[in-house]
């Protein structure tokens, strides 16, 4: 018997935001909020492991400057993700939490021992694009290969969380969150990314949308992100053709 208390789904006015759907995304669920920075992280997300698994098992053992700009390309894909899944952990689901049901519940709870399986995957990446970055004494064959694998896991656990996150969990976002409830996470998330840091995060977020997708997700931002991502796309640029540089896609 269910026994959980529930409380009525968030009501809304007929029309609904334009929900983005960018490649790669599972679902796009309909509602009153407009969670379209989160597709975007997610899509950045999936790329930037495609990119990382695709490079690393054709990156020369020997050319330390560019294991090096890779090690540094990864803190940097990280740092945004640790910053997505914590603030989920710690505000997001447990928001949700609680005014859901039994079976949304369930979802939650999945979404945090999903964070919790992919954990010792990115642990498991740093270390080894460490090895690599260290050179001769710790870089060799068989650390890019162990790295070249955790990559391709991290790359698959991942995916698979992202659109279970996106085909269930952000159903109940629609179903449960306000708009202002949702603008105040996003706000929360915001303000703990310093102007200086969206010069990077910014481009990062971007790289590689469609052009309309790009269009329209620019439109979006406020106008301070869309100035500083900008102005920041150039270095940005530089970084990932020199991280990225023995990319066998080119």
């Amino acid at each position: 018997m269910n026994t959980t208390k529930t409380t009525a789904p968030i009501t809304a006015p007929a029309e609904y935001p334009v929900q983005v759907r960018l490649p790669g995304q599972a679902a796009a669920a309909e509602g009153p909020i407009d969670p379209f920075m989160m597709y975007v992280a997610h899509h950045a997300f999936r790329r930037d492991l495609a990119d990382f698994a695709a490079c690393a098992p054709h990156t020369p053992v020997a050319d330390t400057d560019t294991w090096r700009a890779l090690a540094d390309r990864w803190s940097s894909f990280y740092d945004v993700l640790h910053h997505h899944h914590t603030g989920e952990d710690e505000a997001l689901w447990p928001l949700l939490l609680s005014g859901a049901d039994d079976d949304e519940q369930a979802v939650l709870h999945a979404m945090e021992a999903e964070h919790e399986l992919i954990d010792p995957l990115l642990t498991a990446c740093s270390a080894g694009f460490a090895a690599m970055a260290a050179g001769p004494g710790r870089a060799d064959d068989t650390v890019r290969a162990d790295l070249a694998g955790s990559l391709q896991r991290t790359f698959e656990t991942l995916s698979a969380h992202l659109a279970h996150e996106e085909s269930a969990a952000m159903v109940i976002m629609q179903r449960r969150m306000s708009p202002a409830e949702w603008d105040a996470f996003e706000e929360t998330m915001r303000g703990e990314v310093k102007p200086r840091e969206v010069l990077a995060v910014g481009p990062f977020l971007v790289k590689g949308l469609p052009a309309d997708d790009r269009q329209a997700i620019m439109s979006r931002l406020p106008a301070i992100l869309r100035i500083l991502t900008r102005l920041g796309e150039r270095s940005f640029a530089r970084r990932d053709r020199r991280a990225f540089f023995y990319d066998p896609r080119r």
